[in-house]
């Protein structure tokens, strides 16, 4: 596995630019989640014995030779064959997927007759922390089926020479045996027309909410892309944080192709100054921080 910093693109623009500071490996911990009851483990729906005959079979288990010659959809990995919003539809699930093993495989498409194209890690890359993501949709099969997860990698490049309609977020088809199933009832709900950050229940209430400070036409913040929160840590190292923990999402910046050398990836995070512009980041509170990192890692995110 690639072992690379991330680059998160929250720099200031104002009078004087301020450059983003790289991520590193040397993360401390989360702050642990005091509210473990906003997601419960639920067992994949095994099929009744009458709609068996009318499901569709899914795809058999790679061998781990064939898992470990995929490439890894990780932050800065590249990888046509993972689905855009365009062609995934996502639509919320309300479920957090933890993969049963180190490597899981993707597909692109629900069928049993689909060749995995990429894998998944149990670890979220750089940081060594455990993963997990939103689940988007669901087909029927033999053991829960397949269902439609977020990645943390690209499908193609935005600019600097690369493709200027890229996808901030991807997604890919995944077997649900191989992953633990949570229900949840919390998703993140970043409004870019409205500037505002909240956290919304699946009965439609929000349960905190503030105003952001977002990215600049130039460098906008991600807009109408479904992901999810792929890890949350502190790293004093980043100075303009003030050790608040940063929410890191799956979402890529929709204008740059990388950042400080490394994936140019939208995080949530503190930051000093309540004025001026990032680079595609939000900029929150040191309240909403903490209020967003006690959400589980997986939490689906949409940017509006």
């Amino acid at each position: 596995m690639q072992r690379r910093t991330w680059g998160i693109t929250g720099a200031v623009v104002g009078v004087v630019a301020v450059a983003g500071v790289a991520i590193g490996t040397a993360l401390a911990a989360a702050p642990p989640d005091p509210s473990p009851t906003h997601s419960t483990a639920v067992a994949a729906p095994a099929p009744s014995p009458s709609a068996t005959r009318v499901l569709a079979a899914v795809p058999p288990a790679p061998s781990s030779a064939a898992l470990a010659a995929l490439p890894l959809a990780f932050h800065d990995a590249v990888i046509p064959q993972l689905l855009d919003g365009d062609h995934a539809h996502p639509r919320a699930e309300w479920t957090i997927a933890t993969p049963r093993s180190p490597l899981v495989a993707l597909y692109a498409a629900p069928a049993a007759t689909a060749r995995p194209v990429a894998t998944l890690s149990s670890t979220v890359s750089t940081v060594n922390l455990p993963a997990a993501t939103a689940v988007w949709g669901r087909s029927p099969g033999v053991d829960g089926g397949m269902i439609l997860v977020s990645t943390p990698a690209r499908n193609r490049t935005p600019g600097d020479g690369g493709d200027a309609t890229a996808p901030s977020a991807t997604f890919a088809w995944a077997r649900a045996r191989d992953f633990t199933l949570a229900a949840t009832d919390r998703m993140v709900r970043v409004d870019v027309a409205a500037s505002t950050v909240s956290i919304v229940t699946k009965a439609g209430a929000v349960t905190a909410t503030e105003p952001a400070r977002l990215g600049t036409p130039d460098d906008p913040t991600p807009s109408a892309t479904a992901t999810y929160v792929e890890a949350s840590y502190v790293d004093t190292r980043v100075a303009y944080t003030h050790g608040n923990p940063i929410i890191l999402t799956g979402a890529h910046s929709s204008r740059i192709p990388s950042y400080g050398g490394n994936a140019a990836l939208t995080a949530m995070h503190f930051y000093p100054d309540p004025t001026g512009s990032s680079h595609g980041c939000v900029r929150i509170s040191a309240a909403m921080t903490r209020t967003l990192a006690a959400l589980p890692v997986g939490t689906a995110i949409q940017f509006t």
